[in-house]
């Protein structure tokens, strides 16, 4: 949870820097107060997973939840501010890319699907680009259409081997828990035997003590 929390409040700061620049240095017009509305809620969410949420592992179903906030209030910024014409409607893969590594397989399947809607839903609304560019910003339709397509691919190219990385992580993972199980009983039995065989010494002769020890060989 902690590591999902603070890249949270990395994103956050970056859309706080990417509004308030664009606002203010920029001049440029868009909905700046619904802007900043939605990241406020963002942080609402950031501060109930810190404070309200007691656990300190995230469910998959909780992470799902979260993660489907994330997608949702990225998506209403880049509504407000050209769509998927938006150079930052590239940070839509972040989530489901991030669940890939790290969560189940359904979560993450349904996460890529909720991504798929998004972006199809920002293909064809949305608001102007933020002026000046906006006023003159205009393509043909095939380069428009070959955004979402480069979009959607490169969200099924990342998620595969995400996929393929994190369950090769956790393999790993698995493999050295269990050798570090293995070694902890090998000590274990060998100090029990050194324990042993000092207690029959104590107790018998070193020909008693041999005997033992030869059994044990």
């Amino acid at each position: 949870k902690s590591t999902y929390i603070s890249l949270r409040w990395i994103g956050i700061i970056g859309q706080l820097i990417s509004i308030y620049t664009v606002y203010f240095y920029f001049n440029f017009d868009f909905d700046f107060l619904i802007c900043n509305v939605v990241i406020f809620f963002g942080i609402l969410s950031n501060l109930f997973l810190i404070f309200i949420y007691k656990k300190t592992q995230l469910s998959d179903r909780s992470a799902l939840i979260f993660l489907i906030i994330d997608i949702i209030q990225l998506a209403i910024l880049i509504y407000f501010t050209g769509g998927i014409k938006n150079p930052f409607s590239i940070f839509l893969l972040i989530p489901s890319v991030f669940a890939a590594s790290n969560l189940g397989l359904r979560t993450n399947l349904l996460l890529v699907l909720f991504t798929i809607f998004m972006i199809t839903l920002l293909t064809f609304f949305s608001k102007n680009l933020p002026g000046p560019l906006g006023e003159h910003f205009h393509v043909s339709p095939y380069y428009y259409y070959s955004i979402p397509v480069a979009l959607l691919i490169a969200l099924i190219f990342l998620n595969y081997f995400a996929i393929i990385f994190g369950a090769e992580s956790r393999l790993r993972k698995q493999a050295l828990n269990k050798m570090e199980e293995v070694m902890a009983k090998e000590h274990e039995m060998l100090s029990l035997g050194g324990q042993a065989a000092a207690a029959a010494h104590s107790l018998g002769t070193p020909l008693s003590t041999i005997k033992i020890i030869t059994q044990d060989l």
